[in-house]
């Protein structure tokens, strides 16, 4: 009994800190390991996406390999992102730009659409995001784009 309650006790803040991450543009899935977009009008542009990707902002490229011939210094620590639009859908790829932690809580890759809120956080950034909404969705069409 004592390890029903505990387990009950766990899922319920588990479930509330999980329902807490969603907001005004998008829902994730957790079983389905997606991110859908909650406002249709929240469109990506691919310039505007390669644009911001390849951008100090983020530092994709210290990580990942992507095919932008004139960044001739390109990462090989993260997964290359050629093709990638060929093995995702939107909806997967959203997932992995907002909060990759949430497939592989091992990742490196920071959270560009989560809430900062930790101890030594300065006052400043505290519950904002790295990247805005429709940062998000630039990035994901042009990842999108990448097939």
């Amino acid at each position: 009994m004592k390890y029903f309650i505990t387990t009950i006790l766990i899922f319920k803040l588990t479930t509330s800190f999980c329902i807490s991450e969603n907001n005004d543009y998008f829902q994730i899935n957790y079983s389905k390991l997606i991110a859908e977009k909650k406002n249709k009008k929240l469109v990506g542009n691919i310039s505007n996406g390669k644009e911001v990707f390849s951008s100090r902002k983020v530092n994709c490229l210290s990580c990942h390999e992507a095919p932008i011939k004139e960044e001739k210094f390109q990462g090989n620590f993260g997964p290359s992102l050629i093709g990638v639009g060929a093995r995702y859908n939107k909806e997967e790829i959203r997932l992995r730009v907002i909060d990759t932690k949430i497939i592989n809580p091992e990742s490196i890759m920071p959270s560009y659409f989560k809430k900062i809120n930790y101890a030594r956080t300065p006052k400043n950034l505290l519950n904002k995001t790295i990247l805005s909404a429709q940062e998000v969705e630039d990035i994901v069409e042009y990842l999108y784009s990448l097939k």
